[in-house]
């Protein structure tokens, strides 16, 4: 009976910290997802200034990133991945598993609009600027829902 309970204590042990390794890793994951949104808006938003030259065919990559990367985003928020772990720490707001329904549609509509900026590339700078501005708008509500300040 003994050699079973000390089984069992040893399998929850080892489940537990397989647990918080993959909660880390999963934190670490949607943050690297973040910094490639961060880096394709980058170079978008430095076309539209006038700071990077336009290129339509980079211009399209950029926002297909983006609406490539938010498909999967919610899935990158499990319960449990809402508090930081081990040296890897999160912004997630508690608001994202308070609400997963609003996170996900912010996401939704990250897609649908940034996939439109993609398709507005080919029409040139002026057509891209005005469709990636919807882009920008739903940075900026996620952020100001979604994440810790």
């Amino acid at each position: 009976m003994r050699i079973r309970l000390g089984l069992a204590v040893v399998a929850l042990a080892t489940t537990a910290a397989t647990f918080a390794f993959a909660q880390e890793e999963v934190i670490k994951l949607r943050q690297k997802v973040m910094d490639v949104n961060g880096q394709a808006a980058g170079v978008a938003v430095g076309m539209i200034r006038g700071q990077i030259p336009f290129d339509p065919v980079v211009a399209a990559a950029v926002a297909r990133s983006i609406a490539s990367d938010n498909e999967i985003f919610p899935d990158l928020f499990p319960a449990g991945s809402d508090k930081s772990e081990g040296e890897t720490t999160t912004k997630a707001a508690p608001a994202i598993w308070e609400n997963m329904a609003d996170f996900k549609a912010i996401s939704v509509k990250m897609v649908a609009d940034a996939t439109a900026a993609a398709k507005a590339a080919a029409q040139g700078k002026d057509a891209f600027a005005a469709a990636f501005n919807a882009v920008g708008q739903n940075c900026g509500a996620c952020h100001s829902k979604f994440r810790l300040k």
